[in-house]
């Protein structure tokens, strides 16, 4: 069972790599989730896909992974309240879907926090 709930912490972690170096791909496909009241959107873009392989480098090498961690809860959940409940209050059905995704992750961050953040120098 234990072996079973290591695989799960890595399936948790390993998806961000992906995310994070999707940022880095063509901008049309990125572009269109940033609000329009954001200046600057290519840098949003590039900044979460940072934010993102920063949140894996440090679970890895377990420096601050707490914290990191913590983070990654915090813009999971401004993802829903700023991008996603707008565009489901729109009509978009794609946003209402990616509102409860976006919930579970941030939900997921908190518990591998709990259980597996290993870094007790930021948050006790």
């Amino acid at each position: 069972m234990k072996n079973i709930i290591l695989i799960g912490k890595w399936l948790f972690i390993l998806p961000f790599i992906a995310f994070g170096l999707l940022h880095f791909g063509p901008l049309e496909f990125s572009l269109p989730y940033v609000p329009i009241w954001l200046p600057f959107p290519a840098f949003w873009v590039y900044f979460v896909g940072v934010c993102f392989l920063l949140f894996v480098v440090s679970v890895i090498l377990k420096k601050y992974d707490k914290l990191a961690t913590v983070l990654l809860a915090l813009c999971l959940f401004l993802f829903v309240i700023l991008v996603h409940i707008p565009s489901a209050v729109s009509g978009d059905f794609k946003a209402v879907i990616a509102i409860f995704r976006d919930l579970a992750m941030c939900g997921a961050a908190i518990m591998y926090a709990g259980a597996f953040a290993r870094d007790n120098r930021i948050i006790g």
